[in-house]
C-alpha cells in the first residue's frame, strides 16, 4: 500500500504562494499605473495651459518682429498688459543664436533658472512660485525663443494635492488587491486540499511504475496521485479508456466547432448593432434633411434637420406620401401606388425640387435618394436626402445682380475714361502743337520764355503719358485689351528702343549698353504690351540714374526661355518699398517736394503686362547702388497652349 503521508507537507503551498505573488505583482504594477497615468494628465493640463498663454507673446512677436532687429522692445506698454492679463511675471527673448535681445523681469528669471526650460515646458520652479515655459518663434525671416514665467502657487498646491490623493487612491487599489489575492487564494484552492484529502483516505495500491511528474507544487502532488488511480484503472478498463480517448477527440472537434460559430455569429450581431448605432446618430445628426420612405412611397422616419427644414413636427408627416410635399404633388419615381409595379428598383432620384413648407412657403431643395435591399436583392425602403438650397439660390440672384452693376459700372468708367480723355487730349494736343509756333516767334534773346515753354511743353507730355497710362491700366483691369500673341525678334525691337532713349542719356552724361547674342531671339508675346515693359523700365532706369550707366542684356535660357535684364547704377530702391513697388500710384519718394516726378502707375502697367504675357518678373535693388529687374519670358507655355487649343479645336469639329 502506498502511503501518501510521507510527501512533505510544504510541497502543497507552492502553487497557492506562486499565485498569491504574481496577483500582488500585478495590483503593484497596476497602483503604479494608476498613480503615473493620472499625475501626468494633470500636468499635461498644466501645461497646456500655460503654453497657450505663453503663444500669445509668439503671435505678438511674429506680428512685430522689430525687437530682432532693433534688439530691445519697441511697445513696453503693450507688453507690459500682456504680461498683466495673463499673470506673466517675466519674458525672456533671445535669438537664434542663443543672443539675450531684451527682457522684462530678468533678476526673476535667472532666480527661477530660466535658461534651463526646456522646448516642451520644464514645468513649476524649485521654490514653486513660477511656472515656466519657452517657445520658439520663428516667420520667413527670424527665429528666435522666448522665456516666460508665470505665477503657480495655486496650480502648485493643486499638482501636490493631485499627486497625494492619486498616491492613497494607488495604495488603496493595492491593499484591496492584496486583501482580495489572499482570499481568493484561500478560497481557490480549499478543493484542491479536499481533493488531496480524499486521495490520500483512498490508499490506493500501485503495482504499476508512476508516470513521473516534475512539478513540486499542490498540482504536482494532484498529478502523481491521479497517475496512481489511471494505472489502477487502465488495467482494468483498458478499452473503455480508449474509447473515451476517441470521444473526447470527437467531442473537443465538435466543441471547437461550435464555438467557433458562436463567436462569429456575436462578431455578426455586435458588428450589426455597432453599424446601426452609427446609422442612427448619422441619421439623427445629420446637418440635411433625410427621409426613410417605403416602397409604396410612405414616409416611415424624419431626422430633426428634415423637420426643421419644412415645419412639421415628426409625427404629422410619418405615413403620408413624399410626393404631398412636393410642388405640384410630381416627384420623379413615384406613383399613386408605389413605385414600380413589377417590383423592380426605380433609378435613384437626383434633382433640384420645389418642397412645400408648413406654412405654405416654396424653397429650392436638392433632393438624393437610393436604394437599400435586402439580403436577397429586394428593396426593403429608400433613403432621401434633401439639401435646402434657398440660400445659395438668393446668393446667387444676388451676384448675378452685382456682376451686372459691376458690368455696367465699368462699362460706365470705361466711357468716362474714354470721354475724358478725348476731353483732356483734345485741347493738349492744341496747347503742345502750338508751342513750336510760338516758340519760333520768341526772340532768341528771350531765354526766360524759352524756359517756360519747355515748361509748358514737359508738363503737356508728362500730362498726356498719364492719360495714357491710366487708360492702358483701367483697359488692362476691365479685361477690355485683347492681347495678339506672336513670335518675334525681341532682340530688333531692343535694339531700336535704345537707339530712341541714346539722346536722352548722353544729355545725362550716362553710358546706355545693349547687350545681345548674335543669333536672333525670338519671344512668343504680344508686341505691344512687351515693347511698354520695356519702355517704362528703361525710361525708368534713365529717370533714376543722375551718374553711371544703363545697361540692357538679352541671354537665351535652356528649356526654351529668353531673360532680359535692365542694370542701372541709379539711386536704387529701399527693402520696405521692393514689398509695394508694384502697387498702383506708389512711389517711394511722396509729397510734392519730391526730386523725381512721376505718377506711380509705370511699374503696375509692367506688373500686369507681364501677366497678361505670362513672363516672370525679378527685381534686386540696393539703396544708393542700383537695381537689376529681370524679365523672363516661357516660350514652351505659349507652345503648349497653342496645342491644347488645337486639340480642343480638333476635338470640336
Amino acid at each position: 500500500m502506498f502511503n501518501f503521508n510521507r510527501i512533505k507537507r510544504t510541497r502543497s503551498q507552492k502553487l497557492q504562494l506562486k499565485l498569491t505573488i504574481q496577483f500582488a505583482l500585478f495590483f503593484i504594477i497596476l497602483s503604479g499605473f494608476i498613480y503615473y497615468y493620472f499625475t501626468n494628465k494633470v500636468e499635461e493640463q498644466v501645461n497646456e495651459k500655460y503654453t497657450y498663454k505663453a503663444d500669445v507673446f509668439v503671435n505678438f512677436f511674429t506680428q512685430n518682429p522689430q525687437i530682432f532687429l532693433d534688439k530691445k522692445f519697441t511697445d513696453l506698454d503693450i507688453i507690459n498688459k500682456l504680461l498683466d492679463l495673463n499673470d506673466a511675471v517675466y519674458l525672456v527673448v533671445e535669438n537664434s543664436s542663443g543672443e539675450l535681445l531684451d527682457a522684462l523681469n530678468l533678476e526673476i528669471a535667472e532666480n527661477s533658472f530660466y535658461i534651463l526650460t526646456k522646448a516642451d515646458g520644464e514645468g513649476i520652479s524649485k521654490d514653486e512660485k513660477v511656472y515656466r515655459v519657452k517657445l520658439p518663434i520663428k516667420t520667413k525671416n527670424i527665429s528666435g525663443n522666448i522665456y516666460v514665467g508665470f505665477q503657480s502657487r495655486d496650480d502648485a498646491q493643486k499638482l501636490f494635492k493631485n499627486k497625494l490623493l492619486t498616491a492613497l487612491f494607488s495604495l488603496s487599489i493595492l491593499m484591496i488587491g492584496i486583501v482580495f489575492t489572499y482570499f481568493l487564494s484561500s478560497i481557490s484552492f480549499r478543493p484542491l486540499a479536499k481533493i488531496l484529502k480524499a486521495l490520500d483516505s483512498a490508499n490506493i495500491s500501485i503495482d504499476t511504475k508512476k508516470i513521473s511528474s516534475s512539478r513540486k507544487d499542490e498540482l504536482g502532488i494532484i498529478e502523481d496521485r491521479v497517475n496512481i488511480v489511471l494505472a489502477e484503472l487502465d488495467r482494468s478498463t483498458g478499452e473503455v479508456e480508449s474509447l473515451n480517448k476517441k470521444l473526447h477527440d470527437v467531442f473537443k472537434d465538435k466543441i471547437a466547432e461550435l464555438n467557433f460559430e458562436i463567436n462569429q455569429r456575436k462578431k455578426a450581431e455586435i458588428s450589426l448593432q455597432k453599424s446601426e448605432e452609427q446609422f442612427r446618430l448619422v441619421f439623427q445628426n445629420a446637418p440635411i434633411g433625410i427621409v426613410i420612405i417605403s416602397t409604396e412611397g410612405k414616409i416611415i422616419s424624419v431626422n430633426k434637420s428634415f423637420c426643421d427644414t419644412i415645419g412639421f413636427q415628426r409625427d404629422e408627416i410619418i405615413g403620408i406620401p413624399i410626393k404631398y410635399l412636393f410642388e405640384k404633388n410630381e416627384l420623379e419615381g413615384f406613383s399613386d401606388d408605389g413605385f414600380d409595379t413589377d417590383g423592380n428598383p426605380v433609378a435613384d432620384i437626383n434633382t433640384e425640387k420645389m418642397l412645400l413648407k408648413k406654412e405654405g412657403k416654396e424653397i429650392h431643395v436638392i433632393v438624393k435618394s437610393v436604394s437599400v435591399f435586402d439580403e436577397k436583392g429586394v428593396v426593403k425602403h429608400y433613403v432621401m436626402q434633401m439639401l435646402d438650397i434657398s440660400e445659395i439660390k438668393r446668393v446667387q440672384k444676388e451676384l448675378v445682380e452685382a456682376l451686372n452693376k459691376a458690368e455696367e459700372s465699368d462699362r460706365l468708367k470705361s466711357a468716362f475714361l474714354a470721354q475724358m480723355s478725348h476731353e483732356i487730349r483734345t485741347p493738349l494736343n492744341v496747347i503742345l502743337t502750338s508751342i513750336p509756333l510760338i516758340a519760333d516767334e520768341v526772340s532768341a534773346e528771350d531765354e526766360e520764355l524759352k524756359i517756360i515753354l519747355d515748361s509748358v511743353k514737359s508738363a503737356g507730355r508728362r500730362l498726356q503719358r498719364t492719360i495714357d497710362m491710366i487708360l492702358s491700366m483701367s483697359s488692362v483691369q476691365s479685361g477690355n485689351y485683347k492681347a495678339t500673341f506672336e513670335k518675334f525678334d525681341i532682340v530688333a525691337d531692343l535694339k531700336k528702343m535704345v537707339n530712341e532713349f541714346k539722346s536722352l542719356t548722353d544729355d545725362k552724361g550716362l553710358r546706355l549698353k545693349f547687350s545681345h547674342p548674335r543669333e536672333d531671339v525670338f519671344v512668343t508675346a504680344d508686341r505691344y504690351t512687351v515693347n511698354q515693359i520695356f519702355q517704362n523700365l528703361i525710361n525708368n532706369a534713365i529717370k533714376y540714374t543722375l551718374k553711371g550707366y544703363v545697361e540692357v542684356y538679352v541671354k537665351n535660357l535652356t528649356n526654351d526661355k529668353v531673360k532680359v535684364e535692365i542694370r542701372d547704377s541709379g539711386i536704387g530702391m529701399s527693402e520696405e518699398y521692393l514689398l509695394r513697388m508694384f502697387t498702383p500710384f506708389s512711389q517711394e519718394d511722396v509729397g510734392y517736394k519730391r526730386e523725381f516726378e512721376g505718377n506711380g502707375l509705370g511699374l503696375a502697367l509692367v506688373k500686369k503686362y507681364i501677366e497678361l504675357n505670362r513672363a516672370e518678373i525679378n527685381v534686386e535693388s540696393e539703396k544708393n547702388i542700383g537695381s537689376v529687374f529681370s524679365v523672363v519670358f516661357d516660350n514652351e507655355i505659349f507652345l503648349k497652349t497653342t496645342v491644347e487649343s488645337s486639340n480642343k479645336y480638333k476635338s470640336y469639329n
